[in-house]
């Protein structure tokens, strides 16, 4: 009897260890499971192809009593800072960035990044892929201007990529099928990380319509992000969903704020130097400027699947601070020998600083014009208000300077509108620009023009805030009919615009512009009467 009550008292004591046992070990996963993971995002968009460092002047800040400067006097400045970016800088700030966080950091961009230099129309994007290759990127959404190249080149891009190029927007127009991996899973450290790509909406409406993008379909498509992040969440079970975007940041932050269930979203194709992330639907959105002026770095604290803080730089690159990487420096030098003669041809000057980026107006974009219609005869002159472009200071103007404003062979067509169909068509234009709407601004900055001047109200309605008018130093007229020349616009093959005589003229803008700086230097552009937004200048 007491032998079978010693055993009893034995299963009892094995009995209570177990369970003792079991209840520890469960604590211990609970309590590993419950432990904060850190991972580190490094960010780039726009970098637009610039591989050795540029002077960049942003665009003028606008406040209640009319736009100022962010940079002061740039001239001033640029002579104490130095030039920003160039990828060998690029790539030694973000080695160090990864080597703070060995094994748990991920390098991503969000696009813009195989087109946009000067180099870029001579070596196609080759040499940009290669160097972020040799950089070490982990993923990449293509910008707009990725579409520009032909189809095959552009596919060819991406296979010369050692890092997946993603975008759950972009299908074949046939059957609508995605072209690209619509997203990529990462093990990084202990967390398993969901990145999707989203590339420009609006690709099919921008100068890349004659490229690549003539082959596929893009788009918003909010419901099938729903659907994809539903399905991942479901079937991948990631600590983090992250979106890279070349949307936008005005419309990034409506899509946030409409789609739920995204952790982190790195914004590009606005070219934002966003000082601090803004948070919409728990969503950490962010954008790092352009032309490898800045890389972003984004720490993250991971808590049971949900972000519980972080910590957020916009690291400024510098050339005269930031020691080049030497491995992307021979690739850069690489790239360059083939072309270093043409590119560094000097072709005239300037006695202005010129620079590309403002909302209505700037000395590059009335350079631009003004050449174009005094070379071509023309009543009025367009180009696009391209984000991109590198400054010039005073002083020597290089073939590359230009070729960095357009890296392009896009050629000069000439037509006639009605002043009726002209006006609709500067509205139209004006509506993308001010629209309170992100999905449908669509258009960027105001597009450059010459020919004419323009005084704009916007607080009338859409189509009806241009004021007043003149062509030529002359009253316009809904009758006249006017000649228009243009580069990388497609409104004049739209019937809403009523264009006639549409000529593609064969002449190739860049180069047109190259024989104007030659024939007229010291170029003397800069800001003028030529566009009067009341109540905002």
């Amino acid at each position: 009897m007491l032998f079978i009550c010693s055993k009893i008292s034995a299963v009892k004591v094995c009995f209570f260890a177990l369970v003792f046992f079991c209840a520890a070990l469960t604590n211990f996963a609970l309590v590993f499971a419950a432990e904060t993971k850190q991972i580190r995002f490094i960010t780039t968009n726009d970098l637009h192809s610039y591989l050795k460092p540029i002077y960049y002047r942003y665009l003028d800040e606008i406040k209640p009593w009319g736009p100022q400067p962010r940079d002061g006097d740039y001239v001033n400045k640029a002579s104490i800072e130095g030039k920003i970016g160039g990828m060998a800088h690029v790539a030694s700030m973000i080695k160090q960035l990864k080597a703070e966080k060995p094994g748990k950091n991920m390098v991503l961009d969000a696009g813009d990044t195989w087109h946009g230099a000067g180099i870029s129309l001579f070596d196609k994007g080759v040499s940009m892929v290669k160097i972020m290759n040799a950089i070490g990127y982990d993923v990449m959404t293509p910008g707009n201007w990725e579409f520009l190249y032909p189809k095959e080149h552009f596919l060819d891009l991406i296979d010369l990529a050692d890092f997946p190029v993603i975008a759950y927007n972009l299908t074949d127009r046939e059957w609508e099928e995605p072209v690209l991996d619509q997203y990529v899973i990462r093990k990084v450290g202990n967390l398993k990380i969901a990145v999707i790509g989203f590339t420009y909406p609006w690709t099919a409406l921008t100068s890349a319509i004659t490229g690549a993008a003539q082959w596929y379909k893009f788009g918003i498509k909010e419901e099938e992000a729903r659907e994809l992040i539903n399905e991942i969440r479901m079937q991948e079970d990631p600590d983090l969903v992250v979106f890279v975007s070349h949307g936008g940041y005005g419309l990034d932050q409506k899509f946030a704020r409409r789609v739920n269930g995204i952790d982190v979203y790195l914004s590009g194709h606005t070219h934002e130097e966003v000082l601090d992330p803004v948070v919409w639907n728990n969503t950490i959105i962010f954008q790092g400027g352009a032309h490898g002026k800045y890389v972003v770095s984004l720490d993250v604290d991971v808590k049971d699947k949900t972000i519980t803080n972080y910590a957020y730089r916009l690291i400024k690159v510098r050339q005269n601070q930031v020691v080049p990487d030497p491995e992307i420096s021979k690739l850069i030098e690489d790239a360059y020998r083939p072309f270093q003669k043409k590119l560094s041809e000097v072709i005239g000057q300037t006695k202005v600083m010129l620079h590309r980026r403002d909302y209505w107006q700037s000395s590059v974009g009335n350079l631009l014009t003004d050449a174009m219609r005094a070379t071509q005869k023309t009543d009025i002159a367009f180009f696009p208000a391209w984000r991109y472009g590198a400054t010039l200071m005073p002083g020597k103007i290089t073939a590359e300077d230009v070729y960095n404003l357009i890296p392009t062979d896009g050629h000069v067509f000439s037509y006639s509108m009605r002043g009726k169909e002209l006006k609709n068509l500067l509205e139209n234009i004006l509506g993308s620009v001010v629209n309170e709407d992100p999905y449908t601004r669509v258009g960027g900055d105001m597009i450059r023009f010459s020919g004419m001047k323009l005084v704009v109200n916007l607080t009338k309605s859409s189509g009806n805030r241009i004021v007043e008018m003149t062509v030529g130093g002359k009253a316009f007229s809904n009758d006249a009919v006017y000649s228009i020349a243009s580069a990388h616009t497609r409104f004049q093959n739209s019937p809403l615009f009523g264009a006639t005589y549409v000529k593609d003229t064969g002449k190739v803008f860049v180069e047109e512009l190259i024989k104007y700086i030659r024939m007229n230097s010291p170029i003397t552009s800069t800001l003028d009467d030529r566009i009067n937004i009341l109540g905002f200048q």
